[in-house]
């Protein structure tokens, strides 16, 4: 038997290791005019802007930078202070296996800010939380098709692969003026923060757009008797086309980073309208994914008196990716410690999510973690703000399946709370998920294929009961039968009952 082969490759991306872990930044910034004076932080925020990922030989090193703020109080001063650090990040995380040369995705969320004054400095202690994944693409050899002499059963199944074809970047600025109402009576901006929403990412002439909104947040100081501050929120929408081939357009998911939100007050003349200048800097990564499909030869025999032997070699694909974003509200109550001021009104909160794993039952999962929470508010009967910290436990519901090596996301898109009594408070915050799996599926194709020694054959009939694994090619293959002579003796009928003999000619 004259065997011929028709071999094709197929490229699967496999996951070499990821890593999770957090890295404790430390800043300080001299605080202008301390004094004698008690100097107390009220709110601290920090944004995270990731720079380079560099793979080396069983590690990937990350640098970036934290971009750190704080409120503050000097003294018996009514009114708040504000004051800016940075903090650089050098961090390496151990993944065996990697090397240099492999694709590697990062994500990084702030996930404390503490801020302290010590002896004229504002000490900042920022955790972020840090997550990578290394992945490679493993070239293997499949037959696509193998011709020989008439009476060669082969069996095909098509086997496809999802991999990261091309990454495409991008750069925004987003500008805005709000007016303020003069009766805020508008100071300067003290503080502010930012998460985005995704609205639609769709393929468009020359790439892919991207809409969404910047959820901007900006603490205001307001010269208003008994409220000295208050929160604006205001969203900048932004329409962004990141351009790709159109043939990888099809499957491409963005990353957006706020890498800068800068925000300024132009007070009016008196008795009028304030201005706000919002600005906003973002950065978009688009990974485009294509899916590679290829036939492979499964088994194959030999149906006259030929014979033939098959190799075989596992191969793990990335069969498809799963994905989905999820939002729910997590809803509790929070006590103030026994010596904080009772509240009078709220004006601020800030919420950083913590995630601590996820779970999953019957093809559903639960992303599970911490909000730490700061609460900026007004102190029944007293001019001076005053702040708390509290934790609150979050569980939001998605409708899809996870593993261990899932990449999660989640976002604090907006916080709210209001005074119960004096010494409670009732929160809410929106969160947002993005989740994305890739479902593996691991093949046995023929690598290798090759005349053996002829079986001699004598024929007869047999009287066959089928097992529960047994079907058309199985039967086919263990008594040298062509896939169409089997059917043909199980009535024409592809379908083998288990149990229910069959006669077969040989």
């Amino acid at each position: 038997m004259a065997l011929k082969t028709m071999k094709q490759t197929i490229e699967a991306e496999t996951l070499v290791g990821s890593a999770q872990g957090q890295a404790l930044l430390r800043t300080e910034a001299l605080v202008p005019g301390a004094g004698r004076e008690a100097i107390e932080a009220l709110l601290a925020e920090a944004n995270l802007v990731l720079g380079n990922a560099e793979v080396q030989t069983d590690r990937v090193v990350l640098d970036g930078t934290a971009f750190c703020q704080a409120v503050y109080r000097q003294g018996e001063e009514p009114t708040l202070r504000a004051l800016t650090a940075q903090a650089s990040l050098s961090h390496a995380m151990e993944i065996d296996g990697a090397e240099a040369g492999m694709v590697c995705r990062i994500t990084g969320q702030v996930e404390h800010v503490e801020a302290k004054y010590e002896n004229g400095h504002m000490v900042f202690l920022v955790t972020v939380g840090l997550n990578a994944q290394v992945v490679r693409l493993s070239p293997t050899e499949v037959i696509a098709s193998v011709e020989g002499e008439e009476g060669l059963e082969a069996d095909y199944e098509e086997i496809c692969s999802v991999k990261l074809a091309a990454e495409a970047t991008a750069d925004a600025l987003l500008r805005e003026q709000v007016s303020l109402p003069a009766a805020l009576d508008a100071r300067m901006a003290l503080m502010e923060w930012g998460t985005v929403s995704l609205e639609d990412v769709a393929p468009d002439l020359g790439g892919v757009r991207v809409k969404g909104r910047v959820n901007a947040e900006v603490l205001i100081s307001s010269g208003v008797q008994g409220r000295p501050v208050a929160l604006l929120k205001y969203p900048l929408a932004f329409d962004q086309l990141i351009e790709l081939p159109e043939w990888l357009s099809g499957d491409a998911q963005p990353e957006i980073t706020i890498r800068s939100l800068a925000t300024r007050v132009e007070q009016g003349e008196e008795g009028q309208d304030a201005t706000l200048n919002l600005e906003a800097e973002l950065s978009f990564r688009i990974r485009a994914y294509v899916r590679d499909c290829v036939p492979a030869l499964m088994d194959a025999y030999a149906t006259r008196n030929g014979n033939i032997t098959v190799d075989r070699t596992p191969l793990s694909v990335c069969w498809e990716i799963q994905r989905a974003r999820c939002t729910d509200v997590a809803k509790g109550t929070v006590l103030l410690s026994e010596n904080a001021p009772g509240v009078g009104s709220v004006l601020a909160v800030r919420a950083l999510p913590n995630i601590s794993g996820w779970t999953q039952e019957n093809g559903q999962s639960a992303i599970e973690g911490i909000l730490e929470l700061t609460i900026l508010y007004m102190p029944g009967g007293s001019d001076q703000l005053a702040s708390t910290q509290a934790e609150l436990p979050f569980s939001i519901p998605c409708p899809c399946s996870m593993t261990d090596d899932a990449w999660v996301r989640v976002e604090a898109l907006n916080a709210e709370a209001n005074a119960l009594m004096s010494d409670r408070l009732e929160v809410k915050v929106s969160l947002s998920a993005f989740v994305e799996t890739c479902v593996n599926r691991t093949f046995e194709p023929v690598t290798a294929i090759s005349e053996a020694d002829p079986v001699s054959r004598r024929p007869g009939i047999i009287l066959f009961w089928p097992g529960k694994d047994d079907n058309i090619w199985t039967i086919g293959k263990r008594y040298n039968l062509p896939v169409e002579k089997v059917v043909e003796m199980n009535g024409g009928q592809r379908f083998i009952e288990p149990g229910k003999a069959m006669v077969l000619r040989i």
